[in-house]
């Protein structure tokens, strides 16, 4: 892998690091793949269908998320690391084909898909062998990729109930990788200003579906229906509620500190607070569709509209008792 052999020191932070402009073109990718998923599940508006995307749309998120705490620890902006993140879109292009029908036709791709992004972050930790202090880390995320990497690439050979268990099973490792990593939260610390920031932005490319999906509840049918223009005003008042209660309110994407184990804790909390967020939203953005061109409205319907909904209160009630913590 042409790794230096010579130790030294982990970089430093840089107070008022951003995102840059390649992370914010990395994101783009994620746009596409979750409106794959949205659309597909706006199309299959059942309990089914609800379990199915928010598996899916976890797995596609914890890509992300092992790409950003791996940027926010560890780029300096080298060709190498380009040059893998490069390959690491093309295979999210792999995954958003495959996940509009990843439980029937695609399934395959989609699990090729997540298998060779695993892959690519295991390379990506292992090339960052270098800086002295991290080699635990490192091990440990090279490890857990590795291992994922074989469940995905093996389930793609399953028939359909195997396969998705092997799913679960590699999406129940992402959970749970944040304690498995815990121990080098504050000796190898994700920047404490640039991955609340990135957090935000995986937060706007849902709201932005969310906005999406006005415009798609309003354009589905003919002409406009009043339970159509309803399911759109309902939607956009929802979406605007969310971003205030998240940027606003709670204020989820300021610093975190990790000055101590009690911070990493935090922390961990803090990140574990935005799943109920990230499958609400989408649930919202999906649901507004289904609803808006559904002939009529059903209580099962409604019920799940609800209930996906009620993720989002639940999550920010995380989010603020989190900050409340790290004040």
């Amino acid at each position: 892998m042409n790794t230096p052999t010579t130790r030294i020191d982990l970089p430093q932070h840089v107070h008022g690091r951003k995102a840059t402009w390649f992370e914010l073109f990395f994101d783009l990718a994620f746009v596409v793949a979750v409106a794959q998923l949205s659309g597909a599940y706006a199309h299959h508006f059942d309990w089914a269908g609800a379990a199915g995307s928010a598996l899916l749309l976890m797995a596609m998120w914890w890509c992300w998320l092992g790409h950003t705490f791996h940027a926010t620890r560890f780029d300096q902006q080298r060709p190498d690391q380009r040059s893998l993140w490069l390959l690491q879109i093309v295979v999210v292009t792999v995954i958003a084909y495959g996940v509009s029908d990843a439980f029937g036709a695609r399934g395959s791709a989609f699990a090729l898909g997540l298998a060779a992004f695993k892959l690519l972050l295991a390379v990506a930790y292992l090339r960052e062998r270098r800086w002295r202090g991290a080699h635990g880390l490192i091990r440990a995320y090279a490890g857990l990729y590795l291992l994922q990497a074989a469940l995905w690439a093996a389930s793609a050979a399953l028939p359909h109930t195997p396969r998705v268990a092997l799913w679960g099973l590699a999406l129940a490792l992402d959970m749970a990788s944040p304690w498995w990593v815990a121990r080098y939260t504050t000796t190898v610390r994700p920047h404490p200003e640039h991955l609340p920031e990135r957090f935000g932005l995986f937060t706007i490319i849902l709201l932005g579906e969310g906005v999406a999906s006005v415009v798609h509840a309003l354009h589905d049918g003919a002409e406009l229906q009043a339970h159509s223009v309803a399911a759109a005003l309902g939607g956009v008042a929802l979406t605007f509620a969310t971003w205030l209660g998240y940027f606003e309110v709670t204020r989820a994407h300021e610093e975190r500190k990790l000055d101590d184990d009690a911070g990493g804790r935090n922390l961990r909390l803090w990140a574990y607070g935005h799943v109920p967020i990230y499958v609400g939203v989408f649930s919202l953005a999906a649901g507004t569709v289904a609803m808006a061109g559904m002939g009529a409205w059903k209580a099962a319907h409604v019920t799940l509209y609800v209930a996906g909904i009620a993720l989002i209160p639940l999550g920010l009630a995380i989010l603020r008792a989190a900050s409340a913590k790290s004040a």
